[in-house]
């Protein structure tokens, strides 16, 4: 971001229009093995509230809409998901194993919402719970990585294990990348178990869940062994004085 802001300064004051000449400014570009920094805290963030959404099934949010089961028609080999004729130009959608039902979103709604941190830890989630619409709402970036890493194994252990499983690992995956101690032979394990773990979200979510931001965690083992722990280098300080 800092580098992009440099460029667009530099474009700016000198009307450098050719991207080769803006690259020649910087005399270690071609030596640097970091040229971009994925920042951790909006990743894992965007990441939660697209599991959070379709998984909770929520209204406007979640990606498994009409349009997204029409395509996995075409796109995909999974008649459990397409689309039913009930007949009379009527079509029923089927519930994806996924997606919680309306009493299991209930359930872990009301927990979120009587839930007590250590003093410290987190702020009062509970204030995020909205039970008449059945959705969490406010959901600032800390509140994202408390509950990607801490509750999320808690609050979707009725999903189907398999599925389970794998919500899980992603839990555990960022749980590990923001560790305070990094060890470089545990993010090479990552970096070529991360491509895997998408493979399996793969199976479990339609196309239409997966966009650039599903594959930045590709990336982000890399930059830690290159760049050191995140704390340094992701938008938490930045954000909390901005």
């Amino acid at each position: 971001m800092v580098i992009a802001n440099f460029f667009r300064l530099i474009m700016h004051i000198g009307g450098i229009k050719s991207h080769s000449r803006r690259v020649g400014l910087l005399p270690y570009w071609k030596t640097q093995l970091l040229h971009h920094n994925i920042d951790v805290m909006h990743t894992e963030r965007n990441m939660f509230m697209n599991v959070f959404n379709i998984v909770m099934d929520i209204n406007c949010k979640s990606k498994d809409t009409h349009n997204a089961r029409i395509d996995l028609a075409e796109i995909c080999n999974r008649k459990e998901l397409e689309f039913v004729d009930v007949g009379c130009g009527k079509f029923f959608k089927p519930k994806a194993a996924y997606a919680m039902t309306k009493s299991e979103r209930l359930v872990v709604l009301k927990w979120v919402k009587e839930l007590k941190l250590p003093d410290g830890y987190a702020s009062n989630l509970g204030r995020c719970v909205d039970l008449n619409k059945g959705k969490l709402h406010g959901m600032k970036s800390h509140y994202c990585h408390v509950f990607m890493q801490r509750l999320l194994p808690i609050a979707f252990d009725s999903l189907p294990k398999p599925i389970w499983k794998s919500l899980v690992e992603l839990s555990q995956f960022f749980k590990e990348l923001t560790s305070t101690t990094l060890n470089v032979e545990q993010l090479r394990v990552m970096e070529n178990n991360i491509p895997v773990l998408l493979c399996k979200l793969e199976q479990i979510f339609p196309p239409s869940f997966f966009d650039s931001m599903e594959h930045f965690p590709v990336h982000l083992p890399y930059e830690a062994r290159l760049g050191g722990p995140v704390q340094y280098h992701w938008m938490y300080p930045f954000e909390r004085y901005k």
